[in-house]
């Protein structure tokens, strides 16, 4: 009996590990892939890294990176970005539900109001809108979601597998 070529997806063996300085090149390839406009400079990741270096995460397959996040002891999300080409893979909500894990009580974030797909991304990890800051991004309003992790965590945890 011949044995068929199944297309059989399998997850890759990706970890989630602290930022180290030799990550700084592909975490600002990342940043520009995902945020050509506004993209953050390297002074602000080298400046997160000091600040939150057991809250700055990064996302592997190998000695790729291919997404980070960075969130601080007050469970304020402060940037996520994933590759384009590697998106819709679950590796942002690996990120999420690791902070998830990590978080006191609830993760929270500002978003911008036009940026439909982080917003129904994170609408799907179970965060709600609770407010809005008029002209925070200058040309756009930003949303303040949280994710209140006594109310979530399970059903998150069911989308990460």
């Amino acid at each position: 009996m011949a044995v068929s070529n199944l297309n059989i997806k399998r997850k890759p063996p990706f970890k989630i590990r602290t930022y180290s300085m030799e990550d700084i090149n592909l975490i600002l390839e990342i940043e520009q892939q995902a945020f050509p406009k506004t993209a953050y400079p390297k002074e602000a990741f080298l400046s997160y890294a000091d600040r939150f270096p057991d809250h700055f995460v990064v996302i592997e397959w190998g000695e790729d990176i291919l997404g980070y996040m960075i969130f601080d002891p007050d469970d304020h999300i402060h940037s996520m970005a994933v590759k384009p080409t590697h998106r819709r893979q679950g590796l942002g909500t690996m990120l999420f539900m690791h902070a998830a894990r990590c978080a006191k009580k609830s993760l929270w974030l500002e978003v911008r109001s036009e940026n439909r797909g982080a917003i129904a991304f994170y609408r799907c990890m179970g965060m709600e809108v609770t407010g809005r800051i008029q002209g925070y991004y200058g040309d756009d309003d930003a949303l303040i979601m949280v994710f209140d992790k006594s109310k979530n965590i399970a059903a998150a945890r069911d989308r990460e597998a």
